[in-house]
């Protein structure tokens, strides 16, 4: 299996962070295009307020996205100085996760409209959850690092 080196795991993963910003970024632009293109095709299913809706919610799944996409970017820096285990990080963690978790209420949302939806819901909701046992644990041994800083 290949292996390579932490600094270059961290800066590949910046860089893949970075790109997937530009994605959102460029999703902001096609979003209402898309929006139209998912919908069904007969126009009496669905009615012009629901399209507002769905376009709102799709802005809002993507500002979220890029707000979690930015705290991860700022913890690959943390992880790149060295400082996993401090209290930032775990801020950090915590506010990746509850990204993820409201997207899941997003996504719940819009079940009425599309039954993929939750499927998504349950998987970020499931993702959300799993950071935050992430977050406990490097919370945890956080907490044992300053003790035995002290200690030292």
């Amino acid at each position: 299996m290949l292996r390579i080196s932490k600094n270059a795991s961290v800066t590949i993963s910046l860089i893949l962070t970075g790109v997937f910003f530009a994605v959102l970024v460029f999703c902001l632009f096609i979003m209402p295009g898309f929006v139209r293109l998912i919908l069904p095709v007969s126009p009496q299913t669905i009615m012009q307020g629901d399209t507002v809706l769905i376009t709102a919610v799709g802005y809002c799944v993507l500002a979220l996205a890029m707000l979690a996409d930015y705290l991860l970017f700022r913890l690959l820096l943390l992880v790149r100085a060295g400082e996993v285990f401090s209290a930032r990080s775990v801020a950090l963690i915590r506010g990746v996760s509850w990204c993820a978790i409201a997207v899941s209420l997003l996504f719940l949302l819009m079940a009425r409209y599309f039954l993929i939806a939750l499927a998504l819901a349950f998987t970020a909701v499931l993702l959300g959850l799993c950071l935050r046992v992430v977050k406990n644990v490097v919370e945890e041994a956080t907490a044992i690092k300053a003790e035995n800083d002290l200690t030292v």
